[in-house]
């Protein structure tokens, strides 16, 4: 199913902004909601032709205001990646809550004006953390979030769904494990270590053993595109999109400081104690989303690792 118009909320983020790009390269009108800072509007300042992109910068995700940036022509898909406290900084409680569950609801009333929509909204694996160290995390595993950012995202995907259930609208929960790639905030692992190996400066690193599952921005866009269009999904359901495949964080650091031509002992690996609401082991099954759509990882690490460094 080719998409011939979508709206993109958190349109301006990480990986917002690589599925608006992707949605304009495929000939789709985007309508694209995001905040009014001009750091986050500069990652679209460059898809083409302007004129099928319509940007919507907002203090406040409302129902009224998405319904105003559609006008008549419904959307074919709409992909709600708006998200609070992806930032570890940015986690007041109050901020979580409107952030997450007050912003799905406004968009799933939107949606329903609208009329056939579906909605595609982007769980996080930090839902999970009953996990058992070297089994796959599965959709059923119990949910029991360890900080406040976990506890919104399941929060909002209950409340959301039944909210959807309520306004009949279709919507289906994509839960991202580790997403890496070009783009990503000067505070997350890979452009920060760039920044301190490209200046040979040391860096203070946990031991490094903890275990991830991660996947490339260009994958999860794909995936997501997936959940918007293939029609066997569960309508309501969470599906987690990751690669099944443990890496250690230590493994991304040496690779970074591989391709960087970096000495090994600037990893100061050790030099500071993991997070205490840090898990061990966070590895998903994606075995029920691959099952429905037949999607896989496509990118491995190295390559995307020097995609990442590339543009940073």
């Amino acid at each position: 199913m080719r998409l011939g118009k979508a709206v993109v909320t958190g349109a301006t983020g990480f990986i917002g902004s690589a599925l608006v790009r992707r949605l304009l390269a495929g000939g789709c009108d985007v309508v694209a909601a995001a905040p009014a800072r001009p750091s986050g509007w500069a990652r679209l300042s460059r898809p083409a032709p302007g004129e099928r992109l319509r940007r919507l910068p907002l203090e406040r995700l409302t129902r009224d205001a998405l319904l105003d940036a559609v006008g008549d022509a419904p959307p074919d898909a709409v992909f709600h990646l708006a998200s609070a406290g992806v930032n570890p900084r940015e986690r007041a409680p109050d901020a979580l809550l409107e952030g997450n569950v007050g912003a799905l609801v406004a968009t799933l009333e939107a949606a329903a004006r609208w009329g056939g929509a579906r909605v595609v909204f982007t769980g996080s694996c930090s839902e999970y953390s009953a996990v058992v160290e070297g089994q796959l995390v599965g959709e059923g595993a119990a949910r029991a979030p360890a900080d406040l950012y976990g506890a919104a995202k399941a929060a909002a995907h209950d409340y959301g769904r039944a909210v959807a259930r309520a306004l009949s609208v279709p919507l289906v929960t994509l839960r991202l494990f580790g997403v890496y790639g070009p783009g990503e905030a000067p505070h997350r692992l890979i452009p920060y270590l760039a920044a301190r190996l490209r200046a040979r400066e040391r860096v203070d690193l946990t031991p490094g053993t903890q275990l991830r599952d991660l996947t490339f921005v260009d994958d999860v866009v794909e995936a997501l595109l997936l959940g918007a269009t293939t029609a066997g999904l569960e309508l309501g359901a969470a599906y987690n999109v990751c690669s099944g495949r443990p890496t250690s964080v230590r493994e991304v650091c040496l690779e970074v400081a591989r391709q960087l031509g970096a000495p090994e002992s600037l990893l100061d690996f050790g030099a500071r104690p993991p997070r205490a609401d840090e898990l061990p082991w966070l590895v998903g099954d994606p075995g029920r989303f691959r099952a429905a759509t037949s999607w896989r990882p496509r990118v491995p690490l190295s390559s995307g690792v020097a995609a990442a460094l590339a543009a940073s």
